[in-house]
């Protein structure tokens, strides 16, 4: 949907809301983010704002992260990794258990805490988010965390895509630490050895 598509679609759904009132709005809108939005993104925030449904297909926002506020919805993000933090368990009102784990990436434009919830956390139980990796998070929603300051939150349909897997030098690997990706170059012919099974078969090792 265009960005002409938008306004007249705000437009018929606010009745009390004219033309030059809506592009003023915009204007603000984009004056409030730095005027990194643009014109079609900033109408699209107005519309959220508004209530206005203005499509069927959900809409994915895909900013950096100066432009982030509280009560976006579908968002998108691309950065690196520059903190993880360990996962928790807690008790909810009604008993059950949770879990809750975050880490923070940044870009140009600054750092912000990914917050991540209940099966979402395998991810990071799992090792697999390290810093200095490039991550996509995507389908996340905005929060004010404890700090006053936006936090993305991923439920059920966010999603964590990691854009670089982490490399280190043969030297630099530890028992600590993973998933790793090793690439090298053979120096030697692999040694090939007849052995005998359990089953009394003859295999090459």
């Amino acid at each position: 949907m265009g960005l002409e598509e938008i306004i007249n679609q705000i437009l018929t759904t606010c009745s009390n809301l004219n033309r030059e009132q809506l592009l003023e709005m915009i204007e603000n809108k984009k004056a409030e983010a730095g005027n990194f939005l643009t014109d079609q993104t900033a109408t699209r925030l107005i519309a959220c704002e508004l209530g206005v449904k203005i499509c069927q297909k959900k809409f994915c926002l895909k900013i950096q992260i100066k432009d982030i506020m509280s009560g976006l919805n579908d968002v998108s993000l691309t950065g690196e990794v520059v903190n993880v933090y360990p996962v928790r368990t807690f008790k909810r009102k009604d008993w059950t258990q949770g879990k809750v784990g975050s880490f923070v990436v940044s870009d140009k434009t600054g750092n912000i805490r990914v917050v991540l919830w209940d099966d979402k956390v395998k991810v990071l139980e799992k090792g697999r988010i390290q810093r200095e990796q490039k991550v996509t998070v995507s389908h996340a929603y905005v929060r004010q965390g404890r700090d006053g300051k936006p936090e993305l939150h991923l439920g059920d349909k966010g999603k964590i895509k990691i854009v670089n897997e982490s490399t280190k030098k043969l030297a630099e690997i530890t028992k600590d630490g993973g998933p790793l990706t090793i690439e090298g170059t053979v120096t030697s012919k692999p040694v090939l050895r007849e052995v005998t099974t359990a089953q009394n078969e003859k295999k090459l090792k």
